[in-house]
């Protein structure tokens, strides 16, 4: 019995009308009310969701007792009784089960007792017919005995008369004994009937007790089936009156949502009634507008044609009249520009968030930028390690120069002191400068990175200190580079110039964002003489002077700090930029962005003057 479907069904209900019956003036008003009213319910919300994926009681009555009030405060005590319900059947048909195997556990151990009393019965039968035939085989010994002492006595006569009577007696003695003997048979013959009527007896009575024990136990398990039946039966009633109250809760609730509905479409009805009534309110105030300018309009045309009587008052008249056309025509003037403002406004937050749509898809394009430069940062890790190398080994190059310019210029002093006049100083000075030269031509040719660059150097340097360098970058470029003639040669050489070796502080970059780096560079006034994505020596130095004005090391490179920085700084401009040519237009129409000092305080802005401080037209009485 789930409840998730009729939760979501309400919760759209509840969602819907809660919606629809807000007053527009009403949320703008209580923002922040709703805010926090919006934050509590979202929290009542997932606590609800968790509460309901599963049928765990202590979960609902959590929410109970957190929310005794909440918007599914009745939901959750209808599932509590589900729930319980539930368990309550559980428990009874648990209790039936072990009344079932409690009876047929009885059962089975009174059929294990009635088969050993059975086996022990047929034993004790087994007993008393073997000693019955022990007694039936002694007899036919003594009739044997008596039949072989007969036979000898019938044989004694015949050997002595003597022994006649003696034979006789013994005979009636043996008859006597016989006889005696038939009577014990007889005797232990219905001894042994009446034993086996006791024991037929005892068996009856046995059977009667286990069958009546049998029907007791019938009688039990009846009754068990009996309650188990009245138990379900309970369960079931429980259960119906849980659907029913759960019924009934639907019911309440939809009940309620229909009352929202109908109080949400009277609210409706009477914002719709107060819109009508402030819009004929507003008609009216117009119309009575209209009336007063239509009087003031004819009090103004009686005040003309008596001013016609009087040249001084015609002039005044005339004069005010001039002034009042202009303020008109500046007022229009004002709204043209305003509107035409209004527009403009509109038409930057349309390119502000295109620009946002564009920075998104940028950021995206950036992460799968970085993504492909962590790929290839360890392709160029050992390109920065050699790059490092050749620095240290260029530095040490230069500290060699550095030594042998400052012995150049020793020996100078020297030969100096020896002659003055000598040229043995202006030699080392020209030394230097020619190492200098040729250090920032090669710097140049690394920056350029293509093999037009290095064949130049060589070509300027054929014994320069950098030329083992040079000779080695031009024969990596060349393996790099497949066999071409011709225009391909060409072609080839014109790309390596528009695509340089790209240094591994700059691996974030591609060719636009290089390019816009040019024009934020060129905005703030720092020429890079063109915008083509390739950072030559111009831009290199246009982005060292901007480093070195804002604070950072000149190396000429970008990093993605001073990247971030120079798009604000850029973005900054370009707003100062663009309130610099608001501010021109606004001064074509005599407008300024905020009011100059005494401009409130001439002869129309007083409160007796033609516009008062409220922004309202004064009419006064005698124009």
């Amino acid at each position: 019995m789930g409840s998730g479907p009729l939760a979501r069904s309400v919760l759209a209900s509840l969602v819907g009308l809660s919606l629809a019956g807000l007053p527009a003036a009403g949320f703008a008003q209580g923002a922040q009310e709703n805010t926090s009213a919006g934050k509590r319910w979202e929290e009542e919300f997932s606590f609800w969701q968790k509460a309901s994926s599963g049928n765990d009681l202590a979960q609902y009555e959590r929410y109970l007792k957190q929310y005794p009030t909440g918007t599914f405060a009745s939901m959750a005590r209808l599932r509590i009784a589900e729930l319980q319900a539930a368990a309550k059947t559980k428990d009874a048909q648990a209790a039936t089960d072990d009344a079932a195997a409690k009876a047929k556990a009885d059962d089975t151990a009174a059929a294990e007792k009635a088969r050993a009393e059975e086996e022990a019965r047929k034993a004790e039968d087994a007993r008393k017919a073997d000693e019955a035939r022990k007694a039936a085989e002694a007899g036919k010994a003594k009739a044997d005995e008596a039949a072989r002492k007969a036979a000898e006595a019938k044989k004694a006569a015949d050997e002595a008369a003597r022994l006649k009577a003696e034979a006789e007696a013994k005979k009636a003695e043996e008859e006597a004994a016989a006889r005696k003997l038939a009577e014990e048979k007889a005797a232990a013959a219905e001894k042994a009937k009446a034993e086996a009527a006791a024991a037929e007896k005892a068996r009856a009575e046995e059977a009667a007790r286990l069958k009546a024990e049998t029907e007791a136990k019938e009688a039990a398990a009846r009754k068990l089936a009996e309650e188990k039946a009245a138990a379900a039966e309970k369960a079931k009633a429980e259960a119906a009156a849980a659907e029913k109250a759960r019924t009934e809760e639907a019911a309440r609730l939809k009940a309620e949502a229909e009352e929202k509905q109908a109080t949400a479409r009277k609210l409706a009805e009477e914002k719709a009634a107060e819109a009508e009534r402030l819009k004929a309110e507003a008609q009216a105030a117009a119309d009575k507008a209209k009336a007063e300018e239509a009087a003031r309009l004819k009090a103004e045309a009686d005040r003309r044609k008596a001013e016609e009587a009087a040249a001084a008052e015609k002039a005044r008249a005339e004069q005010e009249a001039a002034a009042r056309r202009d303020a008109e025509a500046k007022r229009v003037e004002a709204e043209k520009a305003a509107a035409a403002e209004k527009a403009r406004i509109e038409q930057e937050a349309a390119a502000a968030r295109k620009l946002a749509d564009e920075k998104a898809a940028e950021v995206e394009r950036l992460k799968a930028e970085a993504a492909k430069a962590a790929a290839d940062a360890e392709a160029k890790a050992a390109e920065a390690a050699r790059l490092a190398k050749e620095a240290e080994k260029r530095a040490e190059e230069a500290a060699a120069a550095r030594k042998q310019a400052e012995g150049g210029a020793a020996a100078a002093n020297a030969g100096k002191a020896e002659a003055a006049g000598g040229q043995d100083g202006g030699v080392a000075a020209r030394k230097a400068e020619d190492a200098r030269r040729e250090e920032e031509t090669f710097q140049k040719a690394v920056l350029d990175g293509s093999e037009k660059a290095f064949r130049a150097y060589i070509a300027a340097y054929p014994n320069g200190r950098f030329l083992a360098d040079a000779r080695e970058r031009l024969a990596a470029l060349s393996k790099a580079k497949p066999p071409e003639t011709g225009a391909a040669t060409a072609d080839t050489e014109r790309k390596a110039v528009e695509q340089p070796v790209v240094d591994p502080r700059e691996a974030y970059m591609d060719r636009s964002l290089r390019a816009q780096a040019q024009r934020w560079l060129s905005a703030l006034g720092y020429n890079t003489y063109g915008a083509d994505g390739v950072f030559g020596p111009r831009t290199r130095a246009a982005i060292s002077a901007w480093q070195g004005a804002s604070g950072y090391r000149t190396s000429g490179y970008l990093t993605r700090q001073q990247y971030r920085v120079l798009r604000e700084a850029a973005q900054y401009a370009e707003a100062r930029q663009t309130r610099q040519r608001r501010y021109q237009r606004q001064r074509e129409y005599d407008m300024l962005e905020g009011p100059v000092d005494g401009y409130y305080d001439g002869p129309y802005y007083r409160d007796d003057g033609y516009y008062n401080r409220r922004g309202g037209v004064v009419i006064i009485p005698g124009y």
